[in-house]
């Protein structure tokens, strides 16, 4: 048993800025499934938004932020969050994290912050270390958490069960509520399963857009820490609103990678492979649209012409100006032989971000006692149905800090007798081999049935599958000693079960859920969250 104050699952910016904190106040305990910077965070490219500048103010990023969410979002969580924001920019800042200035010279002033546009957004307001936002922000995180001598890091460590009421024998089960008091967590390198015994857990373990075949998130995005909740018994509210990034790097082998937002921001413009424009066709913004419109918009180009990608157009804007603010995108393009200062960049929408998770407050509490939720993972309900660009690093900074902060915190624990893992000795290599083929299907089948346009009998069909696949994983997992990739696949599945149950129940299109059997938004019936 390894015994601590704290447990973190996950290593992005919630589970890191929550880490320092409260190494404070005891000892931590980091987990996460590959190195620290295999998170989210790490491949954020276009920035973290706040109001930064006098021209603008936090009535205006709560109105875009609402009006992006299509009215979805709690209004007082949205305050909170954006009026904490300028102070946890500075705390990064603070922390080292180099945002790129007005003139180029380091110094520690809000004042001297370069700023971007991005879809949905009213001003210029997002903080931006040219286009590798969140590594700057990771490598600020790591360095302070390396040398902190409380906090302990375990890399290619995989979180399996939350420890709970489940697994404690009788009597010491019966107690009212369900309390969290750690993980079981796995060493991948061995497979050997240990208990991570602490007062208080935070799950900061990201998204699950991995459940797409598509998709633009590294290989851990499996859904690890919402299906650990469900398991548990927390509720998951507005699963149903996955946001497709409208413009994914497009190749025949399937190779993708973000192409930020940022680069429309600074007037980049879509086009068919024809050379026309259309984004005028669907909104006011044009190219500059909330996201799920824009995906929405080329979604229904490409099948309209029965074709697989359309182009990006940045070759009007300034040369030295693209290269100087988009140098990761420059390289990234450059290995598949494009230059975006003379070539067009083939694109298409791919998942992206979760705007739903476990349901969770703004102080990251969620429904499980001593268990919190903070970033991708949770849904406080910043986002509502549709995520406003550069708002979910925020989100992560200021419930990760509200968390550390909470006066129950700091509440004593006392701790039941938990049982080691029980585990299993044998593993059936040749059975796993034909189970192991689910979570490609499971890909296909929520990418194809369940993309970006939706109808209720796909959706149905999709299900039946679904709970099949999860039933046959789940089986191989009870009786066979534990594997990463047998861990991956259930949690797979059971998001993939709860992303379909949510699509249908709300019957209405809303934000990043479009479904065509009602194409009309419902506010009367459909104002709320979907909960499970």
């Amino acid at each position: 048993m390894k015994d601590y104050d704290f447990l973190v699952l996950g290593s992005g910016i919630a589970g890191l800025v929550f880490a320092l904190e409260v190494s404070k106040l005891g000892r931590v305990a980091v987990v996460t499934k590959r190195s620290l910077q295999d998170c989210n965070t790490e491949y954020a490219q276009g920035g973290i938004a706040a109001v930064l500048d006098e021209q603008d103010s936090f009535e205006q990023h709560v109105n875009d932020t609402w009006i992006a969410g299509a009215e979805l979002g709690k209004q007082e969580v949205i305050r909170r969050v954006i009026e904490d924001g300028p102070k946890l920019i500075q705390y990064l800042i603070d922390l080292g994290t180099d945002f790129t200035r007005l003139d180029n010279t380091y110094d520690k002033r809000l004042e001297n912050l370069s700023l971007t546009r991005e879809g949905g957004h009213s001003h210029r307001r997002v903080a931006y270390a040219a286009d590798s936002t969140g590594h700057q922000i990771m490598q600020a995180l790591i360095d302070n958490c390396k040398k902190n001598p409380n906090i302990d890091i375990f890399e290619d460590h995989i979180a399996i069960d939350l420890i709970t009421q489940h697994h404690i024998p009788q009597p010491d089960s019966f107690l009212p509520g369900i309390t969290c008091w750690g993980a079981y967590v796995m060493d991948t390198a061995t497979n050997q399963v240990e208990v991570f015994r602490a007062k208080k857990t935070l799950m900061a373990t990201g998204g699950a857009s991995r459940v797409y075949a598509h998709n633009t998130n590294p290989e851990v995005s499996t859904g690890d820490g919402m299906a650990m909740a469900r398991l548990a018994g927390a509720r998951l509210a507005n699963m149903e609103f996955v946001q497709f990034h409208p413009t994914a790097f497009w190749t025949a082998e399937g190779e993708t990678f973000l192409i930020s937002e940022a680069l429309r921001g600074e007037g980049a413009v879509l086009k068919l492979t024809d050379g026309s424009c259309f984004m005028e066709n669907y909104h006011p913004l044009g190219n500059l649209a909330p996201r799920d419109i824009v995906s929405r918009a080329i979604d229904a180009e490409l099948k309209k012409r029965g074709e697989k990608y359309c182009w990006l157009d940045a070759r009007h804007i300034d040369h030295e100006q693209l290269r100087r603010h988009f140098p990761y995108i420059d390289s990234k393009l450059r290995e598949h032989g494009i230059d975006f200062t003379r070539d067009p960049i083939p694109v298409a929408p791919a998942a992206h971000y979760f705007c739903g998770g476990v349901l969770s407050t703004i102080d990251g509490l969620t429904d499980i006692k001593n268990l919190y939720a903070a970033g991708e993972v949770a849904c406080t309900g910043l986002h509502g149905a549709n995520r406003l660009a550069s708002n979910s690093l925020l989100e992560a900074l200021v419930v990760a800090w509200n968390a550390s902060k909470h006066p129950s915190i700091t509440e004593d624990v006392v701790f039941p007798t938990i049982p080691e893992w029980q585990q299993m000795n044998s593993f059936y290599e040749n059975e796993w081999v034909i189970i192991s083929h689910n979570r490609e299907i499971l890909a296909t089948i929520m990418h194809g049935y369940c993309g970006i346009r939706r109808s209720r009998r796909l959706l149905k069909y999709a299900l039946s599958r679904l709970e099949n696949i999860y039933n046959e994983v789940n089986n191989f997992y009870q009786h066979n000693a534990v594997r990463k990739e047998v861990v991956e696949t259930r949690n797979l599945a059971v998001i993939a079960i709860a992303v379909v149950r949510s699509a249908l129940m709300r019957k209405e299109s809303r934000g990043a859920h479009f479904l065509i059997d009602n194409p009309e938004r419902n506010d009367e019936i459909f104002r709320r969250d979907t909960v499970i």
